[in-house]
């Protein structure tokens, strides 16, 4: 079983202000710090909203490997499947992350933020599916109380879904520190070109996600 990212990749996905658990996400951002991986390193912030997926880093090839392969299959990411648009912005993005008080975010114009972590705990999922291909992940969680999403200097109208059950807190704004993702078969890594169909000008595949995060 190859390792084939070590770095962490916190999340945040925001919902229409209200008490309705069963709405649909309006907006969601994806960090990725790769301190090392098959296709290279370097630090990826990708947002969506508003019908437009956007990638901001300084490596274009890295940051298209993490949206197509990984971020875009997220099963929290599901209502999202259908954009097509997908704009790349090379830019640096600045970031600020621990255990303790949360994270900031910022590149290309988008910028994230997380606080009020409620809880670290370990993670591992040794079948986490990312369209036909299955992975094995293991990270330290925290689930986050607050997050906020802006794009081009306006904060997007949102929310984070966090609470407790059993004594263990879930939040849709969490950091995953210390994450790694390891490939059983070595399919993931077959090629090192992107294999999107929406970057390739063809019309975008139905994307499937399925499993737990």
């Amino acid at each position: 079983m190859s390792v084939v990212l070590v770095g962490s990749n916190p999340g945040l996905v925001l919902f229409a202000p209200g008490d309705d658990k069963a709405a649909a996400p309006v907006a969601a951002a994806s960090l990725w710090t790769v301190d090392w991986s098959v296709w290279g390193f370097g630090t990826v912030l990708i947002a969506v909203h508003d019908g437009q997926w956007r990638i901001v880093g300084q490596d274009e090839h890295l940051g298209r490997i993490l949206w197509d392969r990984f971020t875009r299959h997220f099963p929290e990411l599901a209502p999202f499947a259908a954009v097509a648009d997908v704009r790349q912005v090379t830019a640096p993005v600045q970031l600020r992350a621990d255990l303790g008080s949360g994270l900031q975010a910022s590149g290309g114009g988008i910028e994230m933020r997380l606080s009020e972590v409620k809880q670290r705990r370990q993670y591992i999922n040794l079948a986490f599916e990312l369209g036909d291909i299955t992975l094995a992940v293991s990270n330290v969680y925290a689930p986050c109380q607050s997050g906020e999403l802006e794009i081009d200097g306006r904060r997007v109208p949102g929310e984070v879904h966090c609470g407790e059950s059993g004594g263990q807190w879930s939040s849709s704004g969490y950091l995953a520190m210390a994450e790694v993702w390891r490939d059983p078969t070595d399919r993931l890594q077959l090629g090192d070109s992107v294999r999107s169909s929406i970057f390739a000008g063809a019309d975008p595949r139905h994307l499937r996600a399925l499993g737990s995060r």
